[in-house]
């Protein structure tokens, strides 16, 4: 029987900005999970 290795996370940076207040998010995200934060309004920094 062949492993399967499962999807790693990628540590991403998101921000967005909240009122007057930029808010900065740092954590590990899979593919549809990220997806699902840009929907929500939250930008990629590179």
């Amino acid at each position: 029987m062949a492993s399967h290795r499962k999807r790693q996370r990628k540590w991403m940076l998101l921000f967005r900005f909240e009122g007057e207040q930029a808010v900065h998010l740092y954590e590990p995200l899979g593919k549809c999970e990220l997806n699902s934060r840009l929907r929500a309004g939250w930008k990629l920094i590179d």
